[in-house]
Parts: C-alpha cells; structure tokens; sequence
C-alpha cells in the first residue's frame, strides 16, 4: 500500500489557510475566504511555472508574499507597521516588498502552518487498521524531505508506516514512473501488486496507474463526481484491497 501524505493523511489544505490567515492578521488585513483562495491559485501558477523552469524555489515563494501584499492593498502605514525588515526600498518600487522580507514573511507563514499541522480524522484509524491487517504502507510525497518527515512524526503517524519517501529523497516527483516504481521496489512488491491513494487526480491517480500500479483518487471535497476509483473517504480504500 503506497499513501500520498498532503490532503491525504495531512489536511494541508486547511492548516495553510489556517496558518495564511494568522499572517493575514498580522499584516493588518482581514482573513477571507478570498484571499485565501488566491494565495492557492498564485501557488499553482507559479509552480505551473517553476515546472517550466522560470523560477527557482526562492523565487517561488518572494512572488508569492508579494501577490500577497498587492492583494491585501496595504496602504503605506500599515505596509511599513507590517516589516519584518529594515532595508532600502527600489527605486520606483515602494509598495513592494525587498527579498529579504519575502524571505522573513515566508518564513512567518511557514512557522504559523506548522502550528496548525493537523491529521484527518481517519488518517491514524486507517494506518492502524492497515497494521492490523499486516498490510505494508509507504508515504509517498511530493514535498520537501525535512519537513514530510517531520510531518509524519508530529502528527503520530510516522510509526504506522515502513518508510516516507519525498521527491527530494528519491530525485523524481509524481507523475513521473521513477517516483512509484521506486517505491514499490522498496516494499518488495511487483507495480501490479501496489495499490496508490492519494488526492491528486493526476499524480495519484493517472501517474500511478500509467506506472503500472492500481490506484484510487481520494476525493475528500466530492469534486471529481463518482467514478470507478473514485473514493470519498480514507477508510473506503478497505473495499479494493
């Protein structure tokens, strides 16, 4: 059994808006639903682009405290009471942020999600009912090593599962086969024989069924509609086993 980690086990979703709204507080501004659904769609833009190679990881995360900013519309009092950093404005630039107070708000964000890390509800009930049943289950994730492993050890979980392998670990994101195949070859288990969860349609779905492994698309929100290996909670993956 392979199981994606964030919207999967970890309801990352909700601890990075509950997170992004303590630092919306914190810049003066007033936390909604709106902003924190552009925050979202400015990450998936500019990870569209990282993809492509135009922006680096550092570069990523600047834009996005800037969008941020520019979305808040801060006046200038406010904008100067927010500044985690004294620093010399561009010329022509005032109303945007330096990199280093990109970095240091990024930072804050970072430290407030990580306060709001928080399990499913049927995440620790799954794994140990999988343990039960003597059934292996690997982590796979496309997330930064430090911080996935120290996810699974902060919410509990780490003990019920035989490894966590991130992108960064294995040198391979999903969708891409290396990812799974790498996996399975640590479990000892033919691609045939190991069922993937996860909630991205594409990367836990397609990518691991192009990869040989059968699969099932976590549709905790009930977007995608019904379809055969569609599933709306955790515990449902009990049925394909």
């Amino acid at each position: 059994m392979i199981l994606d980690l964030d919207d999967t086990l970890f309801d990352h979703r909700a601890s990075a808006r509950a997170g992004l709204a303590h630092l919306v507080e914190e810049l003066g501004g007033s936390p909604s639903e709106e902003i924190a659904d552009a925050w979202e769609a400015t990450a998936a833009d500019l990870m569209a682009r990282r993809r492509e190679g135009e922006l680096d990881r550092v570069e990523y995360r600047r834009e996005r405290v800037r969008r941020l900013v520019d979305e808040l519309r801060l006046d200038d009092r406010r904008l100067d009471d927010a500044r985690q950093l004294d620093g010399p404005r561009r010329a022509g630039d005032a109303h945007r942020l330096v990199a280093a107070e990109c970095d240091a708000l990024y930072d804050r964000f970072l430290a407030l999600y990580e306060q709001e890390w928080r399990a499913f509800g049927d995440a620790l009930p799954t794994l140990r009912a999988l343990a039960d049943l003597r059934i292996p289950v690997a982590v796979l994730t496309n997330g930064p090593e430090r911080r996935q492993q120290k996810k699974m050890r902060d919410l509990g979980l780490r003990d019920l599962v035989v490894g966590v392998w991130t992108s960064e670990r294995i040198g391979a994101a999903k969708p891409d086969p290396a990812s799974y195949l790498t996996v399975c070859a640590a479990l000892g288990l033919e691609p045939a024989d190991a069922l993937h969860v996860g909630d991205n349609p594409e990367h836990d779905l397609r990518g691991a069924q192009e990869a040989g492994l059968r699969a099932l698309h976590l549709d905790r929100r009930g977007e995608a509609g019904v379809g055969e290996f569609r599933i709306r909670v955790l515990g449902d993956l009990f049925d394909h086993l």
